[in-house]
């Protein structure tokens, strides 16, 4: 799953919106720490015209049982996007693009959860695979995020990684409100490669939705053990 990613080089960030002749709010700050509910800048597609909003990460299902909660959905998954009733109409007619500069995954070690912050090798924003939904009765416009089978950085930690569209070309290709081939779909859904990523582990206070800031995605290292009187 991906549930928390940043966009925090907000420069770098103006520069990938003007290849797509779009304009950074004013208001837009740096985030480190996204997570579900937060309202997040995403590029999305209507009948020909391009346009930056914010949307809020998770879409809300109905929920089963009356009194419930809706049902919040952070991810989509690639191999079942044309399958699945919650994604597919939006598969079909509201694919967008999530902008970010990276992602993270845990470590599990016993019952601790080890924050891993990954990137980019060369630390430039990039976009997700994203899905979107317009304001429903339980839900402001949201988007998901589709995910895939990981490649050999993501897999020690997690049987699953977002989709990373590669560069303008594929962005292009996903962006739209139009049905895509299925093959094209699939193509677009492959794993970002290993080897122009790179990760390191941040500090564990992040594993807190409600920490924000740069410490969030600073390489982190864990104090030695303390030593026992006699060792």
């Amino acid at each position: 799953m991906c549930t928390r990613y940043s966009l925090h080089d907000l420069p770098a960030f103006q520069r990938l919106l003007k290849r797509f002749g779009l304009k950074m709010p004013a208001e837009l700050r740096a985030i480190y720490n996204a997570t579900l509910t937060t309202r997040m800048p995403a590029i999305v597609k209507r009948k020909g015209a391009v346009a930056l909003e914010p949307l809020a990460f998770g879409t809300s299902l109905p929920p089963k049982v009356p009194g419930e909660k809706p049902l919040l959905l952070a991810n989509a998954r690639a191999e079942t996007l044309l399958e699945r009733g919650a994604f597919k109409d939006a598969a079909q007619h509201r694919r967008c693009l999530v902008p970010a500069d990276g992602f993270y995954e845990w470590e599990k070690q016993g019952k601790a959860r080890l924050p891993h912050y990954f990137q980019r090798r060369d630390g430039d924003p990039f976009f997700f695979a994203g899905l979107w939904r317009a304001e429903t009765a339980i839900s402001p416009p949201a988007f998901a995020i589709v995910t895939t089978t990981p490649n050999e950085l993501v897999a020690p930690l997690h049987d699953r990684m977002p989709v990373m569209l590669s560069d303008d070309e594929s962005a292009h290709a996903w962006l739209g409100d139009a049905p895509l081939p299925a093959g094209q779909l699939e193509a677009l859904c492959t794993p970002f490669p290993a080897d122009a990523m790179r990760s390191h582990r941040v500090d564990p206070r992040m594993n807190s939705a409600r920490h924000e800031g740069l410490d969030c995605i600073a390489p982190f290292t864990p104090p030695p053990p303390e030593r026992e009187l006699f060792d």
